[in-house]
């Protein structure tokens, strides 16, 4: 075990990287008797929610409020593309793009809630909270929109604004171009457009009609699970939060938290509690009779800790791995539970760190599912079935790989699944945490609300954790958030952090940019045609769509007479305005890309009216 006056720091082992807002830690190791240096990545005026490391690149990609941003490894910024504010209502059902609302539209933010890397098609999903949840297809390369799928039911995940309470997992097959998106969401009441938790069809073309459809479904079942309306009558408050996902060999595994309705009286008056569950699916299971859910949490000296904060898979050191009785080749999941069952948004700031073996979470399950299908006992899942059913006697053998029947309905634990208290924190308030093997130690990186950084040696499941290094990463105080993530080789570490500004409808960075280019009040702004210089898409942009990384800078001007400014664009006439609605044919010009970027970034600024002509020329009435 490392000495505590020489802290587990290796020369040269890592650079932690934070991210304000993100903060990017950088140092994984700091010298001795030197500080730990950080890098930031800090936008002056968007909140940041999401985060995911490319395994291969190391290549940072960042979701927020109206924002997506790609970064280098060492947070420098390469690409942004914008995704907000948007003309919307949340009462709009489905957006005014495919049919009109009867309310009050509005400029507004768009939160992204899910961020995932699908690396069979190298892209980029990215799902906001505007427009009843719809998702964004980005080109890992250069965040190009390749697709944004809203013309079905099935396309709207949720509109919660909420960030950090969805969570999905991308399953791909080498035998076939289809993935498979497990996903789940709070719905917010609306159980008749939202299920909780789904698995959806991710297919090769973003195009492509089945995109986001369920990857099973007939007259009377599909791969999907619906907060039922008679619970959400009992219970209006009732949803599930969905805290972390991950995959582990042939299953799907979720960290959720949700009304304890046992617990919790129907009167909406009264205290609530919350209640933390694990829930597995089966990878191969399209019709979710695999479904199982149970309570988790851990207990230390007789105290409860009870909601779930964060969790992260990982792999034991081979000290680690002895103490537990596994192999160094088996997952473990560290979770931070809060203290108690009451106050989900605002949890109790003592906290405790965690340890589950994923052989102990089968081991319970298996042994559950073995006692149901001898007949034992009930389904126990109140909030699913709103009633007692009892369990069904089948002769199967139910093994570690065991999946379910259509005979068998979904399945609730009796017992909570108890975790190994590895440490308390009283004062701190632990929010987020990750973990490695290094050199056979198991090391921790704990987040903590008040934005410090804890490394914590937890090398026995025995003897409690050590903490060998704290630093403080926010000096704002603000909390590290999840999404706390490794690089690929394991030399940095990138932290989150939300510095909780306000939301504003547009950004000052663009209005210099705006200025620049339109200059002041009733600008007329003339993009001539060329006859050259044409670029080849198989994709037609959206009409909303947005380019952050214009595929062209904007053209100087060539003429600026007072109020005219006239850009020359190759084949500008060839795109096709129809009202507000921009349908440019599969031969796109890259200079008129770059213009309808600059154009959608300004509206917010700038009345803008776009009307096509026929001699070959688009005129663009800019009025401030």
């Amino acid at each position: 075990m490392p000495s505590l006056a020489q802290p587990l720091t290796v020369p040269g082992r890592g650079n932690l990287f934070l991210l304000f807002g993100i903060v990017l830690i950088v140092t994984l190791s700091s010298s001795e008797g030197q500080p730990t240096r950080f890098k930031r990545f800090a936008p002056a005026e968007w909140g940041l929610t999401h985060l995911a490391i490319h395994n291969k690149t190391g290549e940072v990609y960042v979701g927020a409020v109206n924002w997506i941003f790609k970064l280098s490894n060492n947070l420098t910024k390469l690409r942004s593309h914008m995704t907000g504010p948007v003309v919307d209502n949340e009462k709009c059902y489905p957006p005014p793009s495919v049919q009109s609302c009867p309310y009050d539209l509005a400029q507004t933010p768009n939160v992204n809630k899910l961020l995932l890397i699908d690396y069979a098609q190298n892209r980029l999903i990215a799902c906001g909270s505007t427009s009843q949840g719809i998702c964004q297809f980005l080109r890992l390369d250069d965040l190009f929109k390749l697709g944004e799928p809203h013309h079905r039911k099935e396309h709207y995940l949720s509109s919660v604004a909420e960030s950090g309470t969805m969570s999905g997992v991308i399953i791909s097959s080498p035998h076939s171009p289809t993935s498979k998106l497990f996903i789940g969401t709070p719905i917010d009441g609306k159980s008749e457009y939202f299920p909780t938790l789904s698995s959806r069809k991710l297919m090769e073309n973003e195009e492509n009609a089945d995109m986001f459809s369920f990857v099973y479904q007939d007259e009377f079942v599909s791969s999907q699970l619906k907060i039922p309306s008679d619970t959400l009558s009992k219970f209006p408050a009732f949803d599930i939060y969905y805290v972390y996902s991950f995959s582990s060999e042939q299953f799907v595994y979720y960290l959720t938290m949700q009304l304890d309705t046992q617990l919790t009286s129907p009167d909406a008056s009264g205290e609530q509690f919350f209640t933390s569950k694990i829930v597995r699916l089966c990878v191969d299971d399209p019709k979710f009779y695999s479904y199982v859910e149970f309570p988790i949490g851990c207990t230390k000296d007789g105290v409860e800790y009870r909601l779930v904060q964060d969790a992260f898979l990982a792999r034991p050191g081979r000290q680690l791995a002895s103490s537990l009785g596994i192999s160094e080749n088996e997952d473990i999941l560290f979770t931070i539970f809060s203290q108690g069952q009451k106050n989900r948004a605002k949890p109790p700031k003592e906290s405790a760190l965690c340890l589950f073996t994923l052989r102990k979470i089968k081991e319970k399950i298996k042994e559950r599912i073995q006692s149901c299908y001898k007949g034992d006992g009930k389904l126990s899942l109140p909030w699913l079935l709103n009633k007692e059913l009892a369990c069904i006697n089948s002769p199967l053998q139910i093994d570690d790989n065991f999946c379910g029947q259509d005979f068998n309905q979904p399945l609730g634990g009796t017992s909570t699944i108890e975790g190994i208290p590895l440490f308390i924190d009283k004062d701190d308030g632990m929010t987020s945490v990750a973990a490695y093997d290094y050199r056979s130690n198991t090391v921790a990186f704990v987040g903590t609300r008040n934005g410090k950084l804890k490394k914590i040696l937890v090398n026995s499941s025995n003897r409690p954790a050590v903490i060998y290094e704290k630093v403080t990463v926010s000096e704002e105080g603000g909390p590290l958030l999840r999404d706390m993530l490794f690089s690929p080789d394991q030399q940095h570490i990138y932290a989150l952090t939300d510095k909780q500004n306000s939301v504003r409808t547009h950004s000052s960075h663009l209005n210099s940019e705006c200025e620049r280019v339109f200059g002041g009040k009733g600008v007329r702004l003339s993009l001539v045609s060329t006859p050259n210089d044409r670029i080849r898409s198989d994709r037609t942009p959206d009409p909303s769509a947005v380019f952050p990384s214009r595929a062209a800078p904007i053209p100087p001007a060539g003429i600026k007479n007072g109020r005219e400014i006239r850009l020359v664009c190759p084949e500008a006439a060839e795109q096709v305005i129809t009202g507000r609605r921009y349908r440019p044919p599969h031969l796109i010009s890259r200079c008129v890309v770059s213009i309808y970027q600059l154009l959608h970034d300004c509206s917010s600024r700038y009345f803008v009216a776009i009307r096509g002509k026929k001699n070959r020329a688009v005129d663009v009435t800019v009025v401030s």
